[in-house]
């Protein structure tokens, strides 16, 4: 789910910054729409363990966070944060693109904890979600909608393609070409039954 860096401000004195990390009330391209009070219990989880949702470049857990967030808070438009960049190479190459224009889009990562489909608006409203991570992200159409269409066709016991989970291999695992391709070799697309199964229960048999 992402949204431009709406209402981005930035204070050059301390380096912290607010935006939207996320707004309500629009339907993305995996067919979901976040609706009021959706981010409630996820940010009472946080304060009561003291902890916030990481902050990381492009949904990659496997660097190094980029900053941290430091406040965030539900309002009409959607889940306002507060954080800072740090001040590695990372972080300050971040605030320079970010000065420039150049990056202008952010991404949720969560966990659904209750959702509902809307037959009137066509989507699948998230009732409540808990939000785990919070990246800088370059394109406005990241691997979250391609995981859960792949994951929503795998339910109506369709796999993905060979190019498909090629795709989402380097996109969503940040896995090399070769590797991604390796893995696509071992992969058989004929159909099966797979109501049962899940895309991450597949990728990691197909790692072994």
């Amino acid at each position: 789910m992402v949204v431009p860096a709406t209402d981005f401000k930035m204070d050059n004195d301390t380096g912290l910054f607010t935006a939207y990390a996320n707004t309500k009330n629009f339907i993305d391209h995996a067919k979901d729409r976040a609706i009021d009070g959706c981010y409630m219990k996820s940010i009472e989880k946080h304060k009561s363990a003291k902890t916030m949702p990481k902050m990381f470049w492009s949904h990659n857990p496997y660097e190094l966070p980029v900053g941290a967030w430091k406040d965030m808070r539900e309002d009409s438009k959607g889940l306002l944060v507060k954080g800072g960049l740090s001040k590695t190479s990372m972080g300050k190459d971040i605030k320079i693109l970010a000065d420039d224009g150049a990056l202008d889009s952010f991404s949720i990562g969560y966990q659904v904890i209750e959702e509902k489909w809307n037959h009137t608006k066509n989507c699948n409203d998230l009732i409540d979600i808990h939000v785990k991570e919070i990246s800088w992200v370059n394109f406005a159409c990241n691997e979250e909608s391609l995981l859960q269409e792949m994951k929503s066709a795998m339910k109506n016991g369709e796999l993905p393609t060979r190019r498909e989970l090629e795709k989402l291999l380097r996109e969503a695992m940040h896995l090399s070409k070769s590797q991604a391709q390796n893995i696509v070799a071992r992969y058989d697309d004929s159909p099966i039954e797979t109501k049962s199964k899940d895309i991450f229960d597949l990728m990691a048999k197909l790692s072994q």
